[in-house]
């Protein structure tokens, strides 16, 4: 019975050390605090962004194509709100419109037709390519090949070739800057530029056009 005494007291100790020893090891951990806090804050970027940057203003001209003219893409909040002023020529026709995505919904102002309607889709051109949300890996695995760095419009763009589709991509935190197909249609940007925010006049429907 005294040895069984002294033996159940042995077990309590050594269970009660070792909870302690884990404990105080949990405490003393140098990665909980300090991981949890940078992940969460992310360099003050939300983590479902569409661009990393957050405000652009590009003018786009496009050449070799079916269409020319230009594009101006405005975005604020990291893509959640952009502009797009569109001012294209066509073969049977033009194309002058504004159209506004916020809200998850998109107001098309026509200003040919002087109309303003409104739509669940947002324009591709407002959208990173599909390669920009990808990994570099994934990149090579589905064809492109990364070339030297290129300056455009004064930024340094990372450039991204697929000899098979004949396509190229000029990429800078993930807007599309340019884009080449078949070596003939081009789509680039003539000028970047950071802005604080979309002017309020962008986004003001014309009194006089109809719904």
């Amino acid at each position: 019975m005294k040895y069984t005494l002294i033996f159940s007291a042995i077990l309590i100790m050594t269970n009660g050390c070792g909870q302690n020893d884990a404990s105080d090891n949990k405490e003393k951990s140098p990665n909980n605090t300090t991981e949890t806090s940078a992940e969460k804050k992310n360099d003050g970027k939300p983590a479902n962004r569409l661009f990393d940057v957050k405000a652009y203003k590009i003018v786009y001209n496009f050449s070799g194509g079916p269409e020319t003219g230009t594009e101006t893409f405005y975005f604020d909040d990291y893509g959640e709100v952009a502009v797009l002023v569109v001012d294209k020529k066509m073969q049977y026709g033009a194309t002058r419109q504004t159209i506004i995505w916020k809200d998850k919904k998109s107001t098309i102002i026509d200003h040919e037709k002087k109309s303003v309607s409104k739509s669940g889709f947002r324009p591709k051109s407002t959208e990173p390519p599909g390669i920009a949300d990808i990994s570099a890996d994934a990149r090579k695995g589905i064809g492109y090949e990364k070339m030297a760095d290129e300056t455009l419009a004064d930024k340094i763009c990372e450039v991204w070739f697929n000899a098979k589709l004949n396509i190229k991509y000029w990429l800078l935190n993930k807007v599309e800057i340019k884009l080449q197909n078949q070596g003939v249609y081009t789509r680039e940007a003539t000028s970047v530029e950071d802005i604080s925010s979309i002017p309020a006049s962008l986004m003001e429907i014309p009194k006089d056009y109809k719904m």
